[in-house]
């Protein structure tokens, strides 16, 4: 489905940008564009279909290694800031200072924030801010918290958002469009890493996810290993003092009597 999909995306974008020329009627840009949007909406339910399906099949394969949390989360950042200065969100970071790194799949960081600063610029109004925190949990384990100002969600719809392609009464009213598989991914991931998933909201002041990894998964610094300790050396004096006499007539005989006299 893909590459039928993405030769569509290729083309429209083409056309949207009228490459080969002006378009006879301004129309058929305008539909260009609702085409490259669709398809992009659509390649990317494939996606998340697709991510889900492997993580509800236990088929979905972590690639594990050392990661600075904070600089993933900072990174995610980047990635859309754009999108929420075009939006007038304003983004803040609250990173505790000099965390050891944490044993996880990057990849599946990566989803996990991007997944949650996209719900939070989607449902925060201009003007509103979003507060991007790690730190410590009291285990001893890291977490990440994204926090919005957005408008909220009512408890008795925190079940359906949380489920798969479910979405909530403000999400149908008022945000874009969306799958309603980005919280069942990230949950399904949190899951794989062993942590929890928390998601706390008010309805006209905003939502807050939090995510934890436990303590194990926290690499503390290893000691330096000491070198083994050397050896005193002990010389042993040789005896400079010439044998006595009767010992060298001893042995003379006794070599006189093995090998007989000298020739």
């Amino acid at each position: 489905m893909r590459t039928p999909l993405n030769a569509i995306l290729g083309f429209s974008e083409v056309m949207k940008g009228e490459m080969f020329g002006p378009h006879s009627s301004p129309q058929y840009a305008e539909y260009a564009g609702d085409i490259h949007s669709s398809g992009q909406h659509l390649l990317s339910l494939i996606n998340e279909i697709l991510d889900l399906s492997r993580i509800e099949a236990g088929r979905y394969d972590l690639n594990e290694e050392a990661l600075t949390l904070a600089y993933v989360v900072e990174d995610c950042h980047h990635l859309l800031k754009v999108r929420a200065k075009n939006k007038g969100v304003a983004i803040i970071e609250r990173f505790e200072a000099d965390m050891p790194k944490l044993w996880a799949d990057e990849r599946s960081i990566r989803q996990i924030v991007l997944n949650l600063m996209s719900n939070a610029i989607k449902f925060t109004p201009i003007g509103g801010e979003i507060t991007l925190k790690v730190g410590w949990t009291a285990s001893g384990g890291q977490y990440i918290a994204v926090k919005d100002t957005g408008a909220g969600i009512p408890e008795d719809e925190i079940p359906i958002v949380l489920s798969n392609f479910g979405q909530g009464s403000n999400a149908i009213k008022n945000a874009e469009q969306g799958t309603g598989l980005g919280l069942p991914i990230v949950q399904g991931l949190v899951s794989m890493h062993g942590g929890t998933f928390t998601l706390k909201s008010t309805v006209r002041i905003g939502t807050e996810v939090t995510v934890t990894f436990p303590a194990e998964r926290v690499m503390e610094a290893l000691p330096a290993i000491a070198s083994p300790p050397v050896a005193a050396r002990i010389d042993i004096p040789m005896a400079e003092e010439p044998l006595p006499a009767a010992m060298v007539q001893n042995v003379g005989a006794l070599r006189r009597a093995l090998f007989g006299p000298r020739r």
